[in-house]
């Protein structure tokens, strides 16, 4: 029983590929996602010759939408997925035609990236600090590979704002978190403005709701149905009540009141012109 949450963290090597490529390609889709996404990009504060790095860049969905902003300039995605690396690429492709030689990828692990100092004039990253073992130190290599003045913009989950409506709230609770539970850092969203603090001058903090009404939705973003299975291969919850909290989101759904909310923080901050980067 593979977790999602398990196969973000190791995307070579996960029994599914294909499951983690439908779930981004899902949120990429949805009005809530795009409307964070552009927050994002704005908080960046990009000139149109500016060069923007999009750090754990996934399938590469925002790299080209990156360049749009900076018709002058470049954007370079990292992923430390191999097979990551070569779909974004594939993407780049797909939307611009051909390669383009001012979109760039490269592999690479966000705690140390290799490339030199002061190279970007921002950098971003978005639902992956929730993946990683130590944010801080990915941060502040965010904050290292930008120029002094350069923005750094990350966009986190607080899971502990997860919420699936349902009167059973016992069993809604016991399988909200377990799913919260299967992040390395399920407070991240949260903790974002202090862990940006430590290396930043903060420049935006805003936070966004993220509302599912579709138990399909749902099902691919909050993979409902293997968080129930391992709630009660867990004994936390009896298989009896699963079934019938399932049968009651599908009633929920059949009479349009479903509903999964997450909120999404999205915090930027200015590389200070003397300090340790």
């Amino acid at each position: 029983m593979t977790f999602l949450a398990d196969s973000f963290r190791q995307v070579d090597n996960a029994a599914n590929l294909a499951k983690l490529e439908t779930c981004l390609s899902l949120m990429e889709r949805l009005p809530d996602f795009q409307t964070y996404k552009k927050t994002s990009y704005e908080a960046l504060v990009l000139g149109p010759d500016g060069k923007v790095a999009d750090l754990a860049c996934g399938l590469g969905f925002d790299l080209p939408r990156l360049k749009q902003l900076v018709p002058g300039g470049s954007v370079t995605g990292f992923d430390l997925s191999e097979s990551f690396v070569r779909a974004a690429q594939n993407h780049v492709v797909d939307v611009c035609g051909a390669e383009d030689p001012s979109i760039t990828v490269r592999q690479g692990d966000i705690h140390a990236l290799g490339c030199e100092a002061d190279l970007f004039d921002a950098a971003r990253i978005d639902r992956s600090l929730q993946h990683i073992p130590n944010p801080g130190t990915a941060i502040g290599e965010m904050a290292r590979i930008v120029r002094p003045g350069g923005i750094v913009c990350a966009a986190e989950p607080d899971w502990s704002s997860f919420v699936i409506g349902s009167d059973l709230a016992k069993i809604s609770r016991h399988a909200e978190d377990a799913f919260r539970n299967g992040f390395l850092n399920p407070m991240i969203g949260r903790e974002l403005i202090d862990l940006f603090g430590a290396h930043l001058t903060i420049t935006h903090h805003s936070v966004h709701p993220v509302l599912l009404k579709r138990l399909a939705d749902a099902e691919i973003i909050f993979d409902l149905t293997v968080t129930l299975q391992r709630c009660v291969s867990e004994k936390k919850i009896p298989a009896a009540e699963a079934a019938v909290f399932y049968a009651d989101l599908e009633e929920r759904d059949r009479s349009h009141r479903f509903f999964a909310l997450l909120s999404i923080h999205v915090v930027a901050g200015r590389k200070r012109s003397v300090g340790r980067f």
